[in-house]
């Protein structure tokens, strides 16, 4: 392993060395190394992936390799078809497809940054997923102009379509397309279920449900993160009631988010 790599490695495993990076300008440097010297893996059931940054490594780490970020026996027994907003560079899609033995992957990876957008698509191509789509949009916004204001974070995570105010450094202002979910899925699967649906778009969850009650109707289980700041679980129990979703359980909560999961019961 050279060097490059070594400090690469360090800076993903230490908060702490990751501000001071970034102070020192190191995280950059680390992340124009990634971008010409990705670290490509396979996982043991044949799962490619890469990373093109620091943050990426941490989250392969959580995501990929350790298998603790999702409790697979809590999530529902077989996931063929899904939905993932706020899907990032596609690790979710690479976790689904590694853990359920999808040989036959079919879904939407949507995200409104178009960094990782790209990312995601790669995931998609190395895979040979030929009916996973990577898709840039915004997921829950509906405007005139069919565009909606982005928020890019300086770690390429955490980006919104409001700052969160928890959360000091830069952020890019950009605009990306409006996307209707339930139009994408029926354009691409018809009327097939989505068997588990992945929310996590940092503090618009809320508006994504309001706007999406048709697409709902497909979905099966949703996995959910919430975003403290912005929304409370109890409002999300109750819209999701009505469209004939119950809380399965809260698998981890934290001071400003949690994650839980929601099953259809109606």
């Amino acid at each position: 392993m050279g060097r490059a790599e070594k400090l690469i490695r360090q800076l993903s495993n230490s908060i702490l060395l990751r501000k001071t990076a970034r102070v020192l300008r190191l995280y950059k440097a680390a992340n124009l190394y990634l971008r010409f010297f990705p670290v490509v893996k396979k996982l043991p059931g044949g799962v490619a992936y890469r990373a093109r940054r620091v943050e990426s490594i941490l989250l392969s780490r959580q995501m990929l390799e350790s298998g603790t970020m999702y409790p697979k026996s809590r999530l529902p027994t077989q996931v063929e078809r899904f939905a993932d907003l706020g899907c990032n560079v596609g690790f979710f899609a690479c976790w689904l497809a590694e853990s359920y033995g999808a040989t036959s992957l079919k879904g939407l990876m949507i995200d409104a940054n178009k960094e990782v957008i790209e990312e995601a698509a790669w995931h998609a191509r190395i895979n040979h997923w030929q009916e996973v789509f990577a898709i840039q949009g915004v997921a829950g916004e509906r405007s005139p102009s069919g565009r909606a204001d982005f928020y890019v974070y300086w770690s390429n995570y955490c980006s919104s379509t409001i700052r969160n105010p928890f959360l000091r450094g830069p952020w890019k202002r950009t605009s990306a397309p409006c996307v209707d979910v339930g139009e994408l899925w029926c354009q691409k699967f018809g009327s097939a279920r989505c068997q588990l649906l992945k929310v996590d778009i940092e503090g618009s969850e809320m508006d994504f449900f309001r706007v999406e009650q048709p697409f709902l109707g497909l979905v099966d289980a949703i996995l959910l993160e919430w975003h403290k700041w912005r929304v409370q679980l109890p409002e999300v129990e109750g819209l999701l009631a009505a469209s004939g979703f119950k809380l399965a359980e809260v698998l981890e909560e934290k001071e400003l988010e949690g994650t839980c999961l929601f099953r259809r019961v109606t």
